[in-house]
């Protein structure tokens, strides 16, 4: 089931940006256009679903198709951020994430592709979906968790309540719908985000079914999975969420205000957790390390050479201090570790090679070893302190509650870090339905005016195309407006003019073709013209479909946007 749930998931995300049919455009998201077709597209495939799973109430499509533009909006917004910090998902990291879907539903190689197949979906989409996931879990650690501290004072507060005399606890599984409000939002928009939840709630109240109302109504980040979020125990949840531990399997809360929006929690189980059984008492060592590696086809002195001065390195590392040694590490150091001085934490036994573990158990806390040798090659090993551990004790169980601590922070943060995108970001939504509207033929915008001198739009793109290749740069920037949106590649119009010219006038020749023109009415004062355009010069050649938003100034018409479509 949380198989089929995995893959129902990246269906509704299956972009479909590159499809040959081109439509209206639904959003544009700071200069990225997304298209009436996709977000149709992915409303229906959602509407599918929800049928091949038995439900016979369908959605109101209105909103449906809102929740699929916002969850676009949002995807879009946090592929962007990642491309700025540069973040990328490597091919193994990619692999191993199939591998452990694989791993996970008892599938053997090639079984994936075709239960992904069953459910409408191409392996190659399948990769794609599951890379932007992993590129966003990336992007959320990078921008949202590591930035998260829990004090000192709140870890031992949770190791006294519910660690130090540990006692069977309730694990209740949880799922939510999520409404999220604008950041510092007004009156107005406070009152319709509240009356609407509440609605939601009555619907639940009367009957209604709740998996069907995530699916129609719900934007937060679990919507994708029912609303699951997971299960939980007290003290391992917002506080403000607390209440619905309290309550009975199907258990509703009320509308639940946070920073970020509101909240109908639902009990979708529950469970009792005996206390972990903490076994011995171990000890642990903490550790750096020096690698030097022998590689496979050296012949016997570059081998020895090698040796002599991993001997040489270890005699230099002796009586130094901690900091020294970490420093020797970073310069010369090729292990994994280097990068961090070679530390690599606290170990207990059994989790290092043999060799290198009974080196490190044997040194006494601040002492270095002689050459040791692995499989992995040579090591020098710095004893940085030991401990002894009770597996019940604050210090064996401080990360553990650092890490839940710190998923309850994200409860909190995780919506008001993607609000904070959005309330940054440039976002232009347009109906799709009157985008879709065909026009009547050429438009008739003579017919519509009331100044006959009013220039077209058509003649504004013909006159800025004819510019373009007779490279008239006067009449080319004459095409453009003075609040023209340069995007974020450029400080200012002035730059983006400097760049422009530039580029037009080092071709030798430019041919510029446009096919298919549509005008089509944005509201009074903005038209939208799509074409296909071949573009050739004497450099390179290209074939795109772009659009040019223009604006009505006085009696005529500028270029206040320029989009192209992948």
């Amino acid at each position: 089931m949380r198989f089929l749930i995995m893959l129902t998931s990246l269906l509704i995300s299956i972009s479909v940006a590159k499809a040959e049919t081109f439509d209206s455009i639904a959003v544009i998201v700071n200069n990225e256009a997304v298209s009436c077709y996709e977000i149709q597209h992915e409303a229906e495939t959602a509407i599918g679903q929800i049928r091949r799973s038995g439900q016979t109430s369908l959605p109101d499509y209105n909103e449906l198709e809102f929740r699929v533009l916002d969850a676009k909006i949002t995807k879009l917004l946090q592929l962007q951020e990642a491309r700025k910090l540069e973040l990328d998902v490597s091919a193994e990291e990619l692999g191993n994430a199939i591998h452990d879907t694989e791993s996970r539903n008892n599938l053997v190689p090639g079984q994936l592709e075709e239960a992904l197949k069953q459910q409408g979906m191409t392996f190659d989409e399948y990769k794609e979906n599951l890379k932007e996931q992993i590129l966003i879990g990336k992007l959320i650690n990078v921008a949202v968790r590591s930035k998260l501290q829990v004090s000192e004072e709140a870890v031992r507060e949770y190791y006294r309540k519910y660690l130090a005399d540990p006692k069977p606890r309730r694990e209740v599984h949880l799922a939510q719908i999520f409404l999220p409000v604008p950041n510092e939002p007004t009156p107005e928009q406070l009152s319709k985000v509240r009356d609407k939840i509440r609605w939601i709630h009555q619907q639940l109240i009367d009957g209604q079914d709740f998996t069907q109302m995530v699916t129609t109504y719900s934007q937060s980040s679990e919507r994708e999975q029912q609303g699951d979020m997971g299960w939980f125990m007290l003290g391992g949840i917002a506080q403000r969420f607390a209440p619905a531990l309290e309550l009975p399997v199907n258990g509703l809360t009320a509308p639940i205000r946070s920073p970020s929006g509101f909240h109908i929690i639902k009990v979708l189980g529950d469970r009792w957790q005996d206390p972990e059984k903490t076994g011995d008492s171990y000890d642990e060592v903490h550790a750096r390390h020096i690698l030097l590696q022998i590689p496979a086809q050296s012949d016997a002195a570059t081998e020895a050479k090698i040796r002599q001065r991993a001997a040489s390195i270890a005699r230099d590392m002796q009586d130094v201090s901690d900091e020294d040694f970490a420093a020797r590490a970073r310069e010369d150091s090729q292990g994994p570790s280097a990068g961090k001085g070679g530390d690599l934490g606290w170990f207990k036994k059994g989790m290092m090679i043999p060799a290198f573990e009974a080196k490190a158990f044997s040194l006494k806390a601040g002492e270095t070893s002689g050459v040791v040798e692995t499989d992995f090659g040579l090591h020098i090993i710095r004893v940085v302190a030991k401990r002894h551990v009770d597996p019940n004790s604050f210090e064996a169980k401080k990360e553990q509650i650092q890490q839940i601590l710190t998923s309850i922070e994200m409860q909190e943060q995780h919506p008001r870090w993607l609000a904070g995108l959005k309330a940054a970001a440039k976002i232009e939504k347009f109906s799709c339905d009157e985008l879709n509207i065909e026009q009547p033929a050429a438009v008739q915008p003579k017919a519509a005016v009331a100044a006959p001198e009013l220039t077209t739009p058509e003649s504004l793109i013909e006159n800025w195309r004819q510019a373009w290749i007779s490279k008239n740069l006067d009449a080319y920037f004459a095409n453009y407006s003075a609040h023209f949106y340069v995007g974020k590649s450029h400080a200012s119009l002035a730059e983006w003019k400097t760049y422009r010219a530039e580029a037009i006038q080092n071709k030798g020749f430019i041919r510029v073709t446009l096919n298919d023109l549509k005008v089509i009415p944005v509201d009074e004062s903005h038209v939208r013209g799509e074409f296909a355009q071949v573009y050739e010069s004497d450099v390179y050649s290209s074939s795109d479909r772009k659009a040019l938003i223009l604006e009505k100034e006085g009696n005529s018409w500028k270029i206040v946007r320029e989009l192209t479509f992948l």
